[in-house]
This record gives structure tokens, C-alpha cells and sequence, in this order.
């Protein structure tokens, strides 16, 4: 039989494994993420029907598919655990979805759209610390969300499930120029892991962000990294953990 997995397999990720394994507290994650999320678990919210998680098994045996198994039981693929655990980026705009939305324009303002829609306290937050940075470029107000991938039917339709929305401040950063010679998303994980990874442990929770080649500046077309420190856990000393994330990002000390 023909194999047809549900999501292309990643090519040359064994480099973004091997870094996860060496590193004890990234394993840590992963396994608490994978069991946090089992459909067994009773604190998990998942749905599947008998006849979905017989399915799932059959066609992940069949095709060699560990996503469709994952699916079937923790309702994330593999690469979902490694974003749910904080341990690579979230894709901008990823399945089509706005994620995350900017809800300021590049002075800080609210624009239209949003200002009947924006929790005008934070926001309020937000520009007060936002007036005072010494370098407010690609810094905004924004609302972010996290994700997994579920069963949409008996046919095993895939679609995204938001897990947790957020309003918080979003930095968007050019990604080192070594990271455009990269050819696969694996690749290019593994090639911005140490930064992503020092984030988290210095920002546990913030949301990162990446897109090839989708900053423009200047009519020249970028890689681009995006850090998102939601309100619920960043809200407080918020000007001090935008320092820090800069301070990552351009590795100063």
C-alpha cells in the first residue's frame, strides 16, 4: 500500500533531535507536554471515539506515520509536542491562520481595527513601557495563540485547535544570516535551537516565532524571528523582559 501520511515528513531532522536529547531539561518538557496532553490523562479535554483511535493506529502502522498515531492520542503531531513544549518556534501564520495578530502600527498606536476589540488596559500597559524603549523598531501590541491539530471527522480531516490566546507584546527580530543558507524547517530549527532554547529558559512561556523569508525591508525579503511575552505572565517588570529578549536576541551582554 501506498504510504500517505497526514503531514510531509521532515527531512534531515536528526540534528534538532540529537540537540533535544543533549539536553536533559529539554527532555524533561517533552515528556511532561506528551503526557500532559494523553487522551488517558484525566485532566485532558480529548475526544476520540473508538473507532478514530483504531483508525489512527492502523494508518500509523500502515504508513510508518507517527503524527497520525500522536494525533490519535494526544491530539498533537510530533512536531506539535516540540512546540507545545516551548522547544522550537511556532510558524508565522501557520495553516493559513493569522497567528499572531498586530494590533499597533510601527508608532505604537492602536490601529482601527482593533480598538474596539483591545483590552484597553493592557494596551494602555503596553505604550506606557512601549514610549519609553530606546529602540522601539518591530516592537507591537498583539494577540497570539497556541495550537495543536485534531481530528475534524470520522474521515480524519485534520484541523488546528487553539489551545490557549493571549494579548501581550510582540518583538520581531532578522534572523542571523546563517539561517537563509539552511534548506528544511528541521534545519533551520535546529540552526536558531540555542537562541530559542535560551529564551525560554530566560522567558519561560514567551511564544517564538518564525518565518522564512517573510520580513520585508526595504523591498529586500528576510528571515525573521518573533518574540511574544503574553500579558498574563509578562505583565509585570514587562519593560525588563523586553530588555532581556533583545539582550538574547543580539547576544549582548
Amino acid at each position: 500500500m501506498k504510504e500517505q501520511t497526514i503531514f510531509p515528513r521532515e527531512e534531515k531532522a536528526e540534528v534538532l533531535f540529537q540537540k533535544i536529547l543533549n539536553d536533559h531539561w529539554a527532555c524533561e518538557k517533552l515528556q511532561e507536554t506528551f503526557c500532559n496532553c494523553l487522551f488517558c490523562n484525566d485532566d485532558s479535554d480529548t475526544e476520540i471515539s473508538p473507532a478514530e483511535f483504531s483508525l489512527a493506529l492502523f494508518n500509523a502502522y500502515t504508513n510508518r506515520d507517527l503524527s497520525a498515531f500522536l494525533m490519535g492520542i494526544c491530539q498533537n503531531t510530533l512536531f506539535d509536542l516540540l512546540r507545545n513544549s516551548f522547544l522550537i518556534p511556532y510558524r508565522f501564520d501557520a495553516d493559513g491562520k493569522q497567528n499572531p495578530v498586530i494590533m499597533t502600527d510601527e508608532n505604537g498606536q492602536l490601529l482601527p481595527a482593533y480598538k474596539g476589540t483591545a483590552h484597553e488596559k493592557e494596551y494602555r500597559h503596553f505604550h506606557e513601557v512601549y514610549k519609553d524603549l530606546g529602540n522601539q523598531k518591530n516592537i507591537y501590541f498583539a494577540q497570539a495563540y497556541r495550537y495543536s491539530h485534531e481530528y475534524q471527522s470520522d474521515y480524519m480531516d485534520v484541523k488546528q485547535k487553539i489551545l490557549e490566546k493571549n494579548m501581550g507584546v510582540l518583538l520581531i527580530r532578522e534572523l542571523p544570516d546563517t539561517v537563509k543558507e539552511k534548506e528544511t524547517e528541521a534545519e533551520v530549527y535546529s540552526a536558531v535551537w540555542d537562541l530559542m532554547i535560551e529564551l525560554e529558559k530566560n522567558l519561560p512561556m514567551a511564544y517564538v516565532f518564525y518565518g522564512q523569508d517573510s520580513l520585508v525591508e526595504n523591498n529586500n525579503r528576510y528571515d525573521e524571528i518573533g518574540i511574544f511575552l503574553p500579558n498574563s505572565i509578562f505583565l509585570k517588570n514587562l519593560e525588563r523582559h523586553v530588555a532581556k529578549a533583545e539582550e538574547i536576541i543580539y547576544g549582548e551582554k
